[in-house]
Parts: structure tokens; sequence; C-alpha cells
């Protein structure tokens, strides 16, 4: 059976057992899903590689500064414990939170919980970014207003 064939069966069950209407790879083997309304997420089906992406946007570029780039990168370092890796998409100028999957021998479960490992790191990472983004914010502000 076509890699491609089987990928879209794993992602007609997910798509049941969340209650979407549908979910399949489309020509060009992209799908994108949003989860929560805030969390963008894309596979991507690499045939010549045999490798299903799952690409997580995390946050845009001009939300974050050098010392969170160094934190994202430090964790590539450790990237084997959790099978995950940050990078950076130059066309949306997003850091984005990526897994690979091996396509031919990938199931409904171990999809689902690559799916959900990605999520929870994701989730995590928007949040602690968010936090780091108000602070900044708030030394900012009051900064501006200190009087010496």
């Amino acid at each position: 059976m076509d890699v491609t064939n089987t990928i879209n069966g794993i992602l007609a069950e997910f798509a049941a057992s969340c209650g979407l209407a549908s979910a399949r790879l489309d020509e060009n083997g992209v799908l994108s899903l949003t989860f929560d309304e805030k969390l963008q997420v894309t596979l991507v089906y690499l045939a010549k590689r045999d490798k299903l992406i799952i690409e997580a946007n995390v946050a845009n570029s001009d939300k974050l500064g050098e010392g969170i780039f160094r934190q994202l990168i430090s964790f590539n370092r450790h990237w084997y414990q959790f099978d995950l890796h940050f990078g950076y998409d130059e066309e949306t100028e997003k850091v984005q939170l990526y897994r690979q999957l091996a396509a031919t021998s990938l199931t409904l479960e171990h999809f689902e919980n690559a799916l959900a490992e990605v999520l929870d790191h994701s989730e995590f990472w928007q949040d602690l970014l968010l936090a780091s983004t108000k602070q900044d914010a708030e030394f900012d502000a009051n900064l501006g207003s200190m009087r010496v």
C-alpha cells in the first residue's frame, strides 16, 4: 500500500476520534491543523526521506529577545531526550518545534502520542515565552516611569 494512503488512513481515524469531518494530506503532502484556536500545527510528508514531520508554531520571532533564542537553541542540544527540536521559518518568521516520525512504520497510537507530546511542549514554551514577554514589557514600562 502507498505510504500516503496509509498516513491518510491514520489521519482519517484521528479526525474521527476528535470529531473532525476529515483530515488528509493535500497533493503536496501537507496538512495544517489548529488546536485550541491558538496552536498551529502542520504535518509534512517527505516521501524521499520516509518522514512525517510535525511542525508547531511556537512564537513570532519579533516577540523574542536574544536570551530566549539562546534558551531555545540550548534545548536543541537535548533533542534526543524528547525527539524534538526548535527551528526558525524565515518565510513566516516563526519559531517552530519539530518532531520527525518514520512514515512507513507509523501507527495511529504512535502518531497520537507524538502529536500530544509536540502540543504539550509547544504550549509549555508558548506560556513561558508569553510570561517572558509580559515581564519585559512591564520592565520597560517601569523603566520609562523612573525618575532620577
